[in-house]
């Protein structure tokens, strides 16, 4: 279900105000981690400016039955794994989410410290996150963000 009708086309755009994208985020449907598979674009939507110009994009895939992956600049170059599991939104209602942790041994302690909440508006092709950094053993909202999956030809 796509947002529960708030998002009708799916050429549109998203909204870059925080209200419409709460509500999106609210309705949206529950992901599985296992859902995400290959590269999706990523689009800061409000808060920090987009990497889009630098060809940001997630690349997830399946290890051992574990949904993993990095996030990729330019052609390739990798700048941060991570791993996603079912839970919960913290400083956000607590509803229900994939979380996509950067809490993996080979990333620095900057990078470590991302949390990324997310819920799908359209399944395989287009998901809404909420970008968090913990910091001072808080988590801390820094944006909305828009992962678009990457057109295979």
């Amino acid at each position: 279900m796509l947002g529960r009708g708030i998002i009708k086309n799916m050429n549109a755009e998203l909204p870059k105000n925080q209200q419409e994208l709460d509500r999106i985020f609210n309705t949206a449907r529950i992901p599985e981690p296992t859902e995400f598979n290959g590269e999706y674009f990523v689009d800061m939507l409000t808060g920090l400016p987009s990497l889009r110009v630098f060809k940001h994009r997630k690349a997830f895939y399946l290890d051992d039955g574990k949904a993993i992956g990095n996030n990729i600049l330019f052609k390739g170059f990798v700048w941060g794994s991570f791993y996603l599991e079912e839970g919960f939104c913290e400083s956000y209602d607590r509803i229900k989410v994939v979380t996509i942790s950067y809490k993996v041994p080979k990333n620095s302690l900057i990078t470590n410290k991302m949390i990324d909440y997310v819920r799908c508006i359209e399944k395989d092709r287009l998901y809404l996150g909420r970008f968090n950094y913990l910091l001072m053993g808080k988590i801390k909202f820094l944006g909305y963000f828009s992962l678009k999956r990457k057109e295979t030809t």
